[in-house]
């Protein structure tokens, strides 16, 4: 655990190395340039101009060694700011681009993992209501057609991650949204990572009520029945629930001139389950409940979770080390170029 904090925080970390090795430095300059200037003086006024030029060039080490010290600091932290906001254009960038594809989406509507609260209040405040029997019988099929398939990639594209296959994403990402996609992708590997599989089958489905907000944004409630096995092969089977029938939120959209129903997100109403956390904390929209057991996977699978786990925390390495290459590099050029 300790190793993996010293990982997950490698910027801190790099910074206070970075903060003490400077002030070693300046300790060792100051000494270094001490060390002999008394020793080569003659005589009264001897002594005075030594002791001035000794003065002078401690002087010029501590402006010298502060000047490094604080351009190393705001590089550092420029770097730092700058993947910070890399990250926020993509996801903007993502957002921007599923507005303008779905006639009447709402940025709140993207919102990643939003709780049922939350989600109830941006309905208020937009002044949408669902209503029972709001779109018909076909298409309510279809919605629930799209949700069963969606889900079904949802349980396959965790199993494809473990085998590192590099397409793991193709078929589900052609039913979500840009943002919703990514959030998916992130706790797909999250899931993979920790030897976890999410095997979900729709069989049957309703549609409880929905609101028709534009002819291409349906925001519907759902409910099915099926199997949801989440399987944590790596904790000795002690993370595995199963659930047979559970109800979400969805929000559906079909970019301008297609016929295909995509998800843009989706809002848990039951127990958001991950590595046998609850990550919601609230009361489910189902009366249905899900229990907790040993549910049993065959022992290839377990391999390929234990070499999976390997392999992602090889590469967590791998980027790690390669982040502070390139950040010794980028000091000892600044040191090169500060002479």
């Amino acid at each position: 655990m300790e190793r993996y904090n010293l990982f997950k925080h490698w910027k801190l970390t790099l910074t206070i190395v970075i903060a003490k090795v400077l002030t070693y430095q300046a300790a060792f300059a100051s000494m270094g340039s001490t060390g002999g200037g008394g020793s080569s003086s003659t005589g009264g006024g001897g002594s005075s101009s030594s002791t001035g030029s000794s003065s002078s060039i401690l002087g010029d080490h501590h402006t010298s060694d502060g000047s490094r010290a604080v351009l190393f600091v705001l590089c550092f932290a420029g770097l730092y700011v700058l993947t910070i906001i890399a990250g926020i254009a993509v996801y903007f960038y993502r957002r921007f681009c599923d507005l303008k594809a779905v006639n009447g989406l709402a940025a709140w509507m993207l919102t990643p993992n939003m709780k049922i609260k939350d989600f109830k209040r941006g309905l208020k405040n937009a002044k949408i209501r669902l209503e029972n029997n709001a779109v018909d019988d076909q298409l309510a099929q279809n919605l629930i057609d799209t949700y069963a398939q969606a889900q079904f990639a949802y349980g396959q594209s965790i199993r494809r991650c473990f085998a590192d296959s590099s397409h793991y994403m193709n078929r589900l990402k052609s039913q979500l949204g840009r943002v919703f996609s990514s959030t998916m992708r992130t706790e797909i590997i999250a899931k993979a990572s920790k030897g976890i599989i999410d095997d979900v089958v729709v069989n049957h489905g309703r549609v409880v009520s929905a609101q028709r907000v534009s002819p291409d944004l349906i925001i519907a409630k759902v409910q099915v029945r099926g199997l949801d096995n989440e399987v944590n092969v790596l904790s000795g089977f002690n993370s595995s629930f199963q659930r047979q029938q559970w109800t979400d939120y969805v929000v559906f959209g079909r970019e301008k001139g297609s016929a295909q129903w995509k998800i843009y997100n989706i809002i848990y109403g039951a127990h958001f389950h991950l590595n046998g956390e609850d990550f919601n904390h609230q009361q489910s929209l189902d009366s249905s409940e899900y229990t907790e057991q040993q549910l049993t996977v065959s022992p290839e699978l377990v391999k390929a979770a234990e070499a999976c786990k390997k392999r992602f925390s090889r590469r967590q390495n791998i980027k790690v080390l390669l982040r502070w290459a390139v950040i010794i590099l980028g000091i000892l050029f600044i040191n090169h170029i500060l002479g």
